[in-house]
């Protein structure tokens, strides 16, 4: 009993450690799970909403630190305030060189007409290269003349005397009044104003048109430039979500494989478990019948043993027995030669006497021999009883045990698929859970890029807004630059008007005089009249542009 109570301690112990390390061993299992499944939803990379932003505040920061006007590149704002800046510094030019036009400072100048042809030629020649006409362009704007630095400048003066002195030679006549060579300057002048003015706007409208379409240059490339890299980041962001997707997956069926191959593997060691207990319930109890068998043979053995010494001890008390009545009857028999007589009756109760005590002798040994084997029949009933009791008991206490153990099985089993069901749910959760904040985030990517491509249309009819209202500005200030030179022509005109009607009386008593100035007046319109294939080219060109516009 002590030994059956000190196996089933020891098998308590080594199945209550190996229990722990069960516990022990799934606990780490679960976390290490945990660990893998949080782990990549942690290392998702960010949304292109958040890139998109990001971006979308690089450019603002860029846009708003300063800029020279001939910066490189850049943006479609830039571009814009590029060129307000340019159409603003145009008007100052031209106000500053209207300004001076209507001074009347008689500095003179160093423009000369055939430098207005030779600049003529550089703006409005064919094929020409695109930094000439820049230079001729950025010339024109950059100076102003007057119809009074015009008039009394050198070459002014040098062509007027080469007309009179053509006049003179044609004519035959002797000379012609110096209010009539300025009359002739003037007008000479008023050409070469036109001229110039008529250049200048050409050049201003050619800059400000490169200008224009150098802007819807760079704003077409950077918007392609923009859709091509978010493109590019959009494709690459779905790549990575698929990717990450397909090793969330890959993963997860691992993680199951590897539940399913631990849930075989627990399974397989329960069974083994179970088959070694049962093995050792059913050792341990044919080692119980073993001993039991050993302890009835054993105290079989012993009474045998026993009865064989209490059965020689008889015979040995009967041999002495016996011997003593041989020595008892062969002194009696001496006696008897003596005493035959005296002694007959003494042998008669003697022999009396010996068979009573043969007698008692022999009932005894049957009552030892009855009380032996009742004593034994008793052991023998109560140790078979006890070892029934002890052997029913030994079952019960193992089938009770076989039954906790299988209770234990039944649980492990159903808190092992709870877990498992748990786990799969906690699964499916966090799945539904990513595939929700991905439908977001492509939501969210969506309408960023539709929010940007509104603010684009907006930026872009700003833009234009903008620029037509610049056009305006520009026209009306044309219209009011030409009507300011108008009344000022008109003004000298009048005043050379009234001049020539004050002198009319002079003029009419030299009449030679007079058919000189005339002669010499045809001639500087005919001069001036004249349409040169510079002027056509000129004249062709800007009523291209002005189309165009």
């Amino acid at each position: 009993m002590r030994v059956a109570a000190g196996l089933y301690e020891a098998y308590e112990r080594e199945r209550r450690r190996k229990l722990q390390q069960c516990r022990e061993e799934r606990e780490r299992i679960i976390r290490e799970e945990k660990r893998r499944i949080l782990a990549p939803l942690g290392s998702l990379p960010p949304s292109p909403a958040a890139r998109c932003a990001t971006r979308a505040a690089g450019a603002a920061a860029t846009a708003a630190a300063p800029r020279p006007h001939a910066g490189g590149k850049a943006g479609a704002s830039g571009s814009a305030k590029a060129k307000s800046h340019s159409l603003d510094s145009l008007q100052k030019r031209h106000e500053g060189s209207w300004g001076k036009t209507s001074s009347e400072s008689g500095a003179s100048s160093s423009y000369s007409g055939e430098s207005l042809r030779e600049r003529g030629g550089k703006v409005g020649g064919r094929g020409r290269g695109a930094a000439a006409a820049a230079a001729a362009t950025s010339s024109l704007l950059g100076r102003s003349f007057s119809l009074g630095d015009l008039s009394h400048s050198p070459q002014t003066a040098q062509k007027v005397e080469r007309i009179v002195r053509e006049v003179k030679r044609r004519k035959g006549l002797s000379e012609v009044p110096e209010r009539d060579k300025k009359i002739a300057a003037l007008m000479i002048a008023k050409h070469q104003e036109a001229s110039l003015l008529r250049e200048q706007r050409q050049a201003a409208h050619m800059q400000w048109d490169s200008q224009r379409r150098r802007a819807e240059q760079r704003k077409e490339q950077e918007e392609k430039e923009k859709q091509k890299a978010l493109l590019q980041g959009q494709r690459l962001w779905e790549s990575q979500v698929q990717k990450r997707r397909g090793r969330l997956s890959q993963e997860q069926e691992e993680a199951a494989l590897l539940k399913q191959r631990q849930r075989m593997v627990h399974e397989e060691r329960w069974r083994e478990q179970a088959e070694k207990q049962e093995r050792l319930r059913r050792e341990r109890l044919q080692r119980a019948i073993q001993e039991d068998k050993q302890k009835k043979l054993h105290q079989e053995h012993n009474l045998k043993v026993k009865e064989e010494g209490k059965k020689e001890h008889q015979e040995r008390e009967e041999q002495l027995l016996q011997e003593k009545l041989s020595t008892a009857v062969q002194k009696r028999l001496k006696k008897e030669v003596q005493l035959q007589k005296e002694k007959k009756l003494l042998n008669q109760a003697e022999k009396l006497k010996h068979e009573a005590l043969l007698k008692e002798l022999a009932k005894q040994k049957a009552e030892e021999r009855e009380m032996l084997k009742a004593s034994l029949e008793k052991s023998l009933t109560k140790a078979h009883e006890n070892y029934e009791q002890l052997v029913e008991k030994r079952n019960q206490e193992l089938r009770e045990k076989a039954r906790r153990e299988d209770m234990q099985i039944q649980r492990a089993k159903l808190a092992a698929e709870k877990r498992e069901r748990e786990q799969k749910e906690h699964l499916e959760a966090l799945a539904r859970e990513t595939e929700r904040k991905l439908q977001h985030a492509a939501q969210v990517a969506e309408e960023a890029v539709q929010e940007k491509a509104r603010r684009v249309v907006l930026s872009r009819l700003e833009k234009e807004k903008v620029q037509k209202m610049n056009k305006q500005k520009v026209e009306q200030y044309e219209d009011l630059r030409r009507r300011e030179t108008l009344l000022s022509i008109e003004r000298k005109l009048e005043r050379s008007e009234q001049i020539f009607k004050e002198k009319k009386t002079v003029l009419e008593n030299a009449r030679s005089v007079a058919r000189a100035s005339f002669h010499v007046r045809e001639k500087v319109r005919e001069e001036t009249n004249m349409r040169t294939f510079d002027k056509m080219a000129l004249e062709a060109e800007l009523h291209a542009h002005l189309n165009k516009k």
